[in-house]
């Protein structure tokens, strides 16, 4: 199936080091989700790709990304995250609130 998306190029600014001289970001007009990124190093050599994998969530109203593909070409490598399909995948809970996200709550929701 054909979607628009919307192309956002990210250069690096003048004086400033990163791993990346540039990015492009492809973002899909229907979600909004960056389903797709290339990664240039100093040379301006097309250096890494990144994949957002959608998924639908039927606890939402949008589909969602929840597995993402990073794939280095230079060295030949990949890596896959997000992978929840033995767990039965994702599942929403009811939005949290403000005092949920104490630092006090939180620390008292981690698991050690």
């Amino acid at each position: 199936e054909l979607h628009r998306v919307w192309v956002v190029e990210a250069t690096l600014r003048e004086g400033k080091r990163h791993v990346y001289s540039k990015r492009t970001f492809y973002l899909d007009e229907d979600s909004w989700a960056a389903l797709a990124s290339d990664q240039y190093d100093a040379r301006g050599q097309l250096y890494r790709a990144g994949f957002a994998y959608m998924a639908p969530s039927y606890d939402l109203p949008a589909p969602y990304t929840d597995m993402f593909g990073h794939y280095d070409l230079v060295a030949g490598i990949y890596s896959l995250t997000g992978f929840a399909a033995e767990t039965g995948g994702m599942r929403q809970s009811k939005p949290l609130t403000d005092r949920d996200w104490s630092p006090d709550s939180l620390a008292g929701s981690g698991i050690r």
